[in-house]
């Protein structure tokens, strides 16, 4: 054997010999990031099987409760109301309440819908008058009225921990029901649509309404059930 071919034999096999001392190195490293990457590609296609739990829930609070805790009425940062400041006046029912509340569930990709209408009669009296008498005769009426909400929503999970919710929320109620009120009650429809990313398991204000005394809330929250 040539000189050069002697020579040509020992570099390939310190190369050989380098190779395999570096992968007894990088081996197990290797492995575990693969598991690791195997592992959350598993989670995910679980996630996109599994069934995913919306929920909407419409928070009425005081505005004087949200300025006791410092919080801006124009949402002027670092004081914009923050869902920690909502839970925080929900301790206190007299500065905040849950007005309505909707569940729907649905697959990854898909839409889910749910849908509540109700009619009510509120009685309503009024005076007749007597000729030539002393007593007044009374006239009780009830008068129908649509109430209701609607909510749709669909999902797909970006990852893990972030789901998309594209969402439609309707809501129609009436307010001072009462049979002595001479005059109608007050009808309030809200309309919220949108497209938000929600983490997981975390509740997030995705819309709002206010006026002079409270702030309305649309509070979402959506989970990943089965994994």
């Amino acid at each position: 054997m040539t000189r050069i071919n002697r020579k040509i034999v020992i570099f390939v096999c310190l190369i050989s010999y380098g190779l395999l001392i570096a992968g007894s190195f990088l081996g197990p490293k290797a492995k575990a990031q693969a598991r690791r990457a195997d592992l959350t590609k598993a989670s995910y296609r679980n996630s996109a099987i599994s069934t995913i739990l919306i929920e909407a829930f419409v928070v009425q609070v005081k505005l004087s409760a949200l300025e006791d805790l410092g919080v801006s009425q124009i949402g002027e940062k670092p004081n914009s109301v923050t869902i920690e400041n909502i839970l925080a006046c929900l301790e206190d029912k007299d500065s905040a309440q849950v007005g309505s509340g909707v569940k729907v569930a649905a697959r990854q990709g898909d839409k889910g819908h749910v849908e509540l209408e109700e009619t009510i009669y509120i009685a309503q009296e009024r005076p007749i008058k007597i000729d030539g008498g002393a007593k007044q005769a009374v006239s009780k009426n009830f008068h129908p009225y649509q109430v209701g909400k609607y909510f749709e929503a669909t999902v797909n999970t970006i990852s893990n921990d972030i789901i998309s919710v594209k969402f439609d929320f309707r809501q129609e109620e009436v307010q001072k029901i009462s049979s002595e009120d001479k005059a109608p009650p007050n009808v309030i429809k809200r309309f919220w649509d949108g497209t938000a990313y929600v983490e997981r398991g975390k509740a997030s204000i995705v819309g709002a309404t206010q006026d002079d005394e409270n702030g309305i809330f649309l509070i979402l929250c959506a989970d990943i059930r089965g994994i």
